[in-house]
């Protein structure tokens, strides 16, 4: 999906200051990485990164669709704001799409 670098990229760029403040370097970050139980972000900060996201790419995420346990981590996140992405600009009928 080539969203998935934008999106990736976008959330970096947002975290960069507390990636490096947690001694991380934003460019060699995995997917693997738990944003919370790193400590890089707290609930409150997840919420609000969910409301960039959604601000940023025009979109209403669902993460009810996701597993609670990966919420928090990076890649699956990542996939997760792609995909919504990926939908929201997919053609429809009514937008001149095939049908």
């Amino acid at each position: 999906m080539p969203r998935e670098r934008e999106v990736r990229d976008h959330l970096l760029e947002r975290l960069d200051g507390p990636l490096r403040a947690g001694g991380l370097d934003p460019t060699a970050v995995g997917d693997d990485l738990d944003l919370l139980r790193s400590g890089i972000l707290d609930s409150l900060g997840l919420l609000e990164l969910i409301a960039d996201v959604n601000d940023r790419f025009d979109i209403e995420v669902d993460f009810e669709e996701v597993d609670p346990e990966e919420l928090t981590v990076l890649g699956p996140f990542v996939r997760h704001v792609a995909a919504a992405a990926e939908v929201r600009v997919a053609p429809t009928p009514d937008r001149g799409g095939p049908g």
